[in-house]
């Protein structure tokens, strides 16, 4: 083979490599584009603007326990107890938020570029959660405090870590006291924590710095059958009451109780009619 076909080979190798490169540059522009809400992510600017001064505090309200009231107090807890697993929440920015639920919609929203295009908890975090400096200062702040720093969550809603009482007492301002609740023995900040006030643009409060227990916030007040050919649904009307079961009527089962169903049936509805309502009362007629 000559020189001049070994030189019109590497050209037609390179020529095919070139468009297999552009080729592949072509997908990755068009899924790029198909997936905005993977690929439209912003650097998060910081919020914490000021150096972390221990001196200049924030209290996080709301951050203690409804029950962890005077009357169940039976004083403070040791220092040395054990606190695992105390979660710290972090908050977004008024403008992340804002971005949140706009993309919520926008996931829910038929025709729009990011429909059903859901974000890994890893491209949550860096979309939505606070920046890298922001958490650095956060866990330099625990650790500068004694507490062990165990993890940031992936999505970055969350930062755990561990100590015990006394270092929740020095750090945060707040106690933890023994509690007696309905006969149960709990543990719980007697008053709301504490941060510097240079963190408080990223911090929401803090999770498990108690031991009560979380409760279901919905109520169940009975129960239903469905009918599989129709998909009908029909409540059970029977309700716990006084200690025992109270079974509730409804219109069908007054007709049935009363056998007025027939009369349903043939079109007696009780229109035109008047009921007369009979009642007891202590009123003295002499009165």
């Amino acid at each position: 083979m000559n020189t001049n076909s070994l030189n019109t080979a590497k050209y037609r190798r390179q020529r095919v490599l070139l468009r297999a490169l552009v080729a592949a540059g072509l997908w990755i522009s068009i899924l790029v584009s198909l997936c905005p809400a993977r690929a439209q992510i912003a650097t998060v600017p910081a919020q914490i603007t000021e150096e972390v001064d221990t001196t200049k505090l924030a209290t996080l309200r709301g951050n203690t326990h409804p029950l962890a009231r005077p009357e169940y107090d039976r004083g403070p807890a040791p220092d040395g107890m054990p606190m695992e697993r105390i979660l710290l929440v972090l908050k977004r920015s008024p403008e992340q938020e804002a971005g949140l639920r706009h993309l919520l919609d926008e996931q829910q929203t038929k025709g729009s570029g990011n429909f059903h295009h859901w974000l890994t908890p890893e491209e949550f975090g860096r979309q939505f959660g606070p920046a890298d400096s922001d958490l650095q200062a956060v866990t330099n702040w625990l650790a500068s405090e004694g507490f062990e720093v165990k993890r940031v969550a992936a999505g970055r809603t969350v930062i755990e870590f561990s100590g015990n009482a006394g270092l929740v007492r020095q750090a945060l301002g707040a106690e933890i006291h023994q509690y007696d609740v309905k006969g149960e023995t709990r543990w719980a900040n007697a008053s709301d924590p504490m941060i510097p006030s240079a963190l408080a643009p990223v911090v929401a409060g803090f999770d498990s710095l108690n031991s009560f227990p979380k409760k279901p916030m919905h109520h169940v007040v009975g129960a239903f059958r469905r009918s599989k050919a129709t998909g009908e649904v029909r409540p059970l009307f029977t309700l716990p009451f006084g200690g025992s079961l109270f079974y509730g009527v409804g219109p069908t089962d007054f007709a049935t109780i009363y056998n007025v169903l027939p009369l349903w049936n043939a079109g007696t509805d009780g229109t035109g009619q008047t009921i007369a309502i009979v009642g007891d009362s202590n009123i003295n007629i002499k009165d």
